[in-house]
């Protein structure tokens, strides 16, 4: 039995804490960069990924909480990619999003009225970009709790006002 046990470890039938993978700290620093200063998706998601402030962005239609999506991770590339269909404002950010060469949910422009495609976002973000993002958004955000540490990170310091509620 302990034979099998092993086995299973090490063919990764069985997971396991401490077999976890971390996602790489400059991929991290990367996707803080795209959310902050490429993509601003503080801008309608929060700084902290708890929902845009329609009242202070100006938006009626503010971005959802991102720490509280179920989305997998191949649902949120294809989103940040893609946009929504089938209501809502999110933009696709993919260069080449709704195409042949990069169809969005299985189709192409051409299977829409140009009115009922989401917005495409003045913003272009490449593949990695968008990647980078997304494994921020999961690994900072989804399913999780703000922490100081976190807040320090996202603002880039080491002290300020803003993260002591999160002590």
């Amino acid at each position: 039995m302990k034979r099998w046990w092993a086995v299973a470890l090490l063919c990764g039938l069985v997971a396991t804490p401490a077999l976890a993978q971390q996602a790489d700290p400059a991929k991290i620093e990367s996707g803080i960069r795209v959310w902050k200063d490429f993509g601003r998706c503080w801008a309608c998601h929060g700084w902290a990924g708890t929902g845009g402030l329609p009242d202070v962005i100006g938006d009626a239609n503010a971005g959802p909480p991102v720490d509280v999506s179920k989305m997998t991770r191949a649902q949120m590339l294809e989103m940040v990619s893609c946009g929504r269909l089938g209501g809502g404002e999110h933009p696709a950010f993919a260069a080449g999003a709704w195409t042949a060469q990069h169809p969005c949910y299985g189709k192409t422009r051409a299977d829409f009225a140009p009115e009922q495609l989401p917005p495409l976002s003045d913003t272009r973000l490449t593949e990695g970009q968008i990647d980078a993002v997304v494994t921020y958004v999961q690994e900072f955000y989804q399913g999780k709790q703000m922490t100081r540490e976190k807040c320090l990170r996202y603002f880039g310091v080491t002290q300020s006002i803003v993260c002591d509620p999160f002590r």
